[in-house]
């Protein structure tokens, strides 16, 4: 193993621990939202969406200790299956859904909020929170995947 390959492999174990900790960050983000929501609006439903988000986690943990514990195969596809639990379902999910569309995207079109959900600034705040670590995870990937793609295509 060459020099280079190995200072690459090394960058992206530290880029995959940031994923993993977006990740957490996303769920404690989607915690705090969601426990709010329920608690202000009264609606209960709201905790279904914290126990999607604790269900993405574990598939990621399960995935990421399996990647880098793993070899060959299976190693291969507990890495993608981590990537793409990432991607899916804490940068697209909750991110560009919870955040950008519910919390951005949807008061601008209806110019406003909802009228039947009095205004509450933590819980609005804490919706458009989402955004920021689902950019950093899809960064993240992409330079995740673009090195992977990298290793093996330099690799004869």
């Amino acid at each position: 193993m060459t020099v280079q390959a190995l200072s690459s492999r090394r960058t992206s174990a530290a880029t995959e621990r940031w994923v993993f900790a977006s990740c957490v960050a996303q769920v404690v983000i989607t915690t705090v939202h969601h426990v709010r929501g329920a608690a202000i609006f009264d609606t209960p439903g709201r905790y279904h969406s914290i126990l999607v988000a604790l269900i993405l986690l574990a598939v990621s943990t399960v995935t990421y200790t399996l990647a880098r514990a793993a070899t060959g195969t299976p190693q291969n596809v507990a890495w993608w299956t981590f990537w793409t639990t990432s991607l899916l379902g804490f940068a697209v999910a909750f991110g560009a859904v919870e955040g950008l569309i519910t919390h951005v995207v949807t008061p601008i079109l209806r110019q406003g909020y909802p009228s039947d959900e009095p205004f509450d600034f933590l819980f609005e705040a804490t919706g458009i929170l989402h955004i920021a670590p689902a950019v950093i995870t899809a960064i993240l990937l992409i330079r995740l995947a673009r090195a992977r793609r990298s290793r093996t295509t330099d690799t004869p």
